[in-house]
């Protein structure tokens, strides 16, 4: 059986990291594989409304589902950076720790998904940031970016950054937030940063994912919509195939 730990990572916060990874999430579990998620670092829990948390909507995806300090290592009240928020709390995140967890699930899971907080350089501890821990954990990347305006920058850069410290990309995902302009001109800016972004890298692209309000009015039924997505399923296929050619 397959076995695979993917880092996700975004361009930026807000480009729908937590969406992509629940989709893989459900579309794993229905062609039969085990699947693990492990969501580090989460600022701006609200202890009170937990079932706003991108942590409580990914455990709600198992069942029965794990408990959130099994999914989330570091929730911070505060919606900041994460370092800021730790020290908002008088506490750090451990590098070490986070690395031991996420061993410990990749034995007991065909596949490990662990899910970034906000981009590469995202600070954590004062001398680290995401993509120090990407390097530390030794697995590839996923990227998740955007089609708006900035878009083929915020990729290549993402993608620089990785190359720079040898973390390898097994893909780029691009993911529409919001719906999409029906202006003819913000047609055209979308459909060229996709087509410039495969012009400009030869990691393989997916998407983009269409915005999807369901996602927002009823999380867990847009959920089960968008793992039918045939992109998705593009996705999935090539993460398959792509662990057995590395064997």
């Amino acid at each position: 059986m397959t076995q695979q730990s993917i880092f996700i990572t975004g361009t930026d916060t807000r480009v729908g990291k937590t969406t992509i990874t629940a989709a893989l999430i459900l579309a794993l579990q229905e062609q039969g594989y085990s699947v693990g998620v492990l969501k580090p670092i989460e600022s701006g829990v609200n202890v009170t409304h937990l079932d706003h948390s991108d942590t409580e909507r990914l455990r709600h995806l198992f069942s029965p589902p794990p408990h959130f300090d099994a999914v989330c290592m570091y929730p911070f009240p505060q919606p900041l950076a994460p370092l800021a928020a730790a020290r908002a709390l008088g506490t750090t995140i451990d590098l070490s720790r986070i690395h031991s967890r996420i061993h410990a699930l990749s034995q007991e899971n065909s596949f490990l998904l662990v899910e970034g907080a906000g981009g590469l350089f995202t600070p954590i501890t004062p001398k680290h940031t995401i993509r120090d821990l990407i390097a530390l954990l030794t697995i590839p990347c996923l990227i998740v970016g955007h089609t708006d305006l900035g878009g083929v920058n915020h990729c290549l850069l993402t993608i620089e950054a990785l190359r720079h410290k040898g973390i390898p990309v097994r893909g780029i995902v691009l993911n529409e937030t919001r719906s999409e302009s029906a202006n003819a001109r913000a047609h055209q800016q979308r459909k060229s940063t996709v087509e410039l972004i495969r012009e400009w890298t030869s990691i393989p692209v997916f998407g983009p994912i269409g915005y999807s309000q369901a996602i927002e009015t009823s999380w867990r039924e847009g959920m089960n919509a968008l793992r039918e997505n045939s992109e998705i399923h593009r996705l999935v296929t090539h993460l398959i195939e792509t662990e057995i050619d590395s064997r």
